[in-house]
C-alpha cells in the first residue's frame, strides 16, 4: 500500500541463542519473499535446524511475506552458521524486489 516494510513493523528476521557455547539453543524468525521459501527450508533443514512453522500475516499484499519460525540444539558455532546459511539466501533475488533485514 506504498508504506515502507522495515524490522520496526515486525517484519524482521532474528535468532535469539541461550546455553554454552558446547551446549545451545537456537530460536527464531525468518522473514523472506514467496520465492525464496524453498531455498531457506532446504539450507535450514540442511544443518539440522527444525521448522516450527511457516504463515503469513497480510492477505493480499504484494509483494507477499512469508515467515518462518525455526529451532535447533548443538554447539553454538554450528548453530550460528547454520542460522547464516539461510540469510546468505536472502535479498538474492524474488522477482527483481528486495527486503531490508
Amino acid at each position: 500500500m506504498g508504506a515502507v516494510i522495515n524490522a520496526r513493523m515486525g517484519l524482521n528476521t532474528w535468532a535469539a541463542f541461550f546455553g554454552s557455547d558446547e551446549s545451545t539453543v537456537i530460536a527464531g524468525d525468518v522473514a523472506m519473499l514467496e520465492p525464496e521459501v524453498p531455498a531457506v527450508l532446504r539450507a535450514l533443514r540442511a544443518n539440522g535446524l527444525e521448522i516450527v512453522a511457516i504463515h503469513h500475516h497480510m492477505t493480499g499484499s504484494k509483494p507477499m511475506l512469508i515467515f518462518l519460525h525455526y529451532w535447533g540444539k548443538g554447539p553454538a558455532e554450528k548453530l550460528a552458521m547454520s542460522f547464516k546459511s539461510a540469510l546468505d539466501i536472502l535479498g538474492k533475488g524474488g522477482a527483481g524486489m528486495k527486503m531490508g533485514h
